[in-house]
């Protein structure tokens, strides 16, 4: 029996994925699809999302919800960032500082490894904010979001991560079955269908990455 593996999920309400059962919330899938693919380790995927989240605001409860379960692996994203709120908008600056502070935090602490996340699409024309004047001056809800995901792109590049790229996934979905499919009524949160293919993705990404990591343990 290989050593147990500690899994987390870290982020706002993408990974909570409040709005579906627990069975149907993508950790849990990750976390059925990792016991299948690898039956003589024993895994554990925490879900540490928390809707509404920033960076920065996850950054606040990092302690308390990730590094005490010293993690072999974990798994972040946040698209809360582009809120138009002042107090808690994250400029582009802080967003690629925060993720570097999870990276070197879960590294220095756990000798953990990370994975970011990009964002899903957001659906325009569902999206309650989308008449906001901020919102607007960036160009919609998804165009808001779109800088965050292109700067989570280049920060796994510039630390040599494997990235998850759960974004180019659920819009692949999209195009075959339509936005209504992946995405629920508000144009933000995810279907089960759409929880599947995240689960698809990250699993395709972390398997990877546990294999190098069970050779070399």
């Amino acid at each position: 029996m290989k050593p147990p593996i500690t899994i987390v999920a870290f982020g706002d309400s993408i990974t909570a994925a409040g709005e579906q059962t627990p069975a149907a919330r993508w950790p849990t899938i990750l976390w059925q699809m990792l016991q299948e693919r690898f039956p003589d380790c024993v895994i554990e995927v925490i879900n540490a999302g928390v809707g509404g989240n920033t960076s920065r605001e996850g950054l606040r409860r990092i302690e308390s919800d990730v590094l005490r379960h010293a993690p072999h692996f974990v798994l972040f994203e946040f698209g809360n960032d582009s809120t138009y709120e002042p107090d808690r908008h994250v400029d582009f600056a802080e967003f690629i500082a925060n993720l570097n502070q999870i990276r070197i935090q879960v590294t220095q602490r756990c000798n953990g490894r990370v994975i970011p996340l990009t964002f899903p699409p957001l659906v325009d024309e569902w999206n309650q904010f989308r008449d906001h004047e901020f919102i607007r001056q960036n160009g919609g809800p998804d165009a808001s979001m779109e800088k965050y995901r292109q700067l989570t792109r280049q920060f796994a590049r510039e630390h040599a991560l494997p990235l998850a790229d759960v974004d180019n996934a659920v819009r692949a979905e999209m195009t075959l079955a339509g936005p209504a499919a992946v995405i629920l009524p508000d144009g933000v949160h995810l279907t089960a269908r759409g929880n599947q293919v995240v689960a698809d993705c990250v699993g395709a990404v972390l398997s990877g990455e546990l294999e190098k990591y069970l050779r070399a343990a």
